[in-house]
């Protein structure tokens, strides 16, 4: 058996004796999920855990997540008999995820969880146009430039969500990604430190030219789609992606909104940020009171780096 329907419940409730819970594996083959049900009429899945996590998604009306301890730990999904078909369709999902995907399994139910309660909550607020214009460029440089050459290890890279000074940080190399919708390939430096190389690390600015357009040929939900076929089965890289986008604003009832913008991609050029790259000196410090700086580049006349030099300096990634 592999998927849950309703026919399963039935069968369940037939060879439940009155006083007695019954389990049986949710997946032939599997034993790290179970369903059954109680002796009180309640449905569940239980999924196996090394460690319980410290945090359980908050309850719906309908959906419980609770931690049983014994033997094995176990995380317990579970609903009243009257909402099997909202359970049904959690624990076919959670399933997929953990046993087709490879993904973590606290992970899976509490992302899953969360995408019920986003389903039933008031859509959330759109993302704006600068919000979408950076991600896009973030998005393509992430599976254009690096995901060739650093693979899906990239995913755990991406600091930009985090606010951290660089969007991508490695052992040995920072990257930093500048997405503009001008005519001319100027970007804005919002923080002191933005083109500051860390000590004993590399800097690269990724300059990215589109054009908004009705007519565009792409959004945002294309290059995450994109990205999503990349990663496979890599459940994990998965994961952490998904909560990325996440904590940029990305929830997938933007599809129906209308609101996503269409670009078409114009050009892009990597640059190291060293020698007489356009910046604040490393050792420039601001007035006594200044508490922070923003100021403009143009990289049009600069000499960008080729695909070869690129693709050597990312190995330090």
């Amino acid at each position: 058996m592999s998927e849950i329907t309703s026919e399963r419940w039935t069968r369940l409730r037939e060879l439940r004796s009155r006083h007695e819970p019954l389990y049986e594996l949710a997946i032939d083959d599997f034993t790290n999920a179970l369903l059954g049900i109680t002796e009180d009429g309640r449905l569940h899945l239980l999924i196996a855990v090394d460690v319980a996590p410290q945090n359980l998604p908050p309850d719906l009306q309908s959906i419980q997540v609770r931690v049983v301890e014994g033997e094995q730990t176990w995380l317990d999904v579970s609903a009243r008999s009257h909402h099997e078909e909202l359970l049904t369709l959690v624990a076919n999902k959670v399933l997929y995820a953990i046993r087709t995907e490879g993904r973590d399994p606290a992970l899976s139910v509490d992302r899953i969880i969360d995408d019920v309660r986003a389903a039933l909550r008031p859509l959330a607020p759109d993302l704006g146009a600068s919000e979408q214009i950076g991600l896009f460029g973030e998005l393509w440089v992430l599976t254009n430039v690096l995901f060739p050459t650093v693979g899906s290890r990239i995913c755990h890279l991406w600091s930009g969500p985090d606010s951290e000074r660089h969007d991508f940080v490695g052992q040995g190399l920072h990257i930093e990604v500048k997405t503009t919708t001008r005519s001319e390939p100027k970007h804005e430096i919002s923080r002191l430190d933005q083109l500051r190389a860390p000590p004993g690390k590399r800097l690269l600015l990724v300059s990215v030219l589109l054009e908004r357009t009705l007519g565009g040929d792409e959004t945002l939900a294309d290059r995450v789609d994109e990205i999503r076929e990349k990663l496979g089965n890599d459940g994990r890289a998965i994961d952490v992606f998904e909560a990325r986008l996440a904590q940029l604003g990305w929830h997938e009832g933007l599809r129906q909104t209308g609101s996503l913008l269409r670009f078409t991609f114009r050009d892009v050029h990597v640059f190291e940020v060293a020698g007489e790259f356009p910046r604040l000196p490393d050792d420039y410090t601001p007035p006594l009171g200044v508490s922070g700086i923003k100021y403009s580049i143009n990289v049009g006349s600069l000499p960008s780096l080729g695909v070869t030099e690129v693709q050597t300096i990312l190995t330090l990634v």
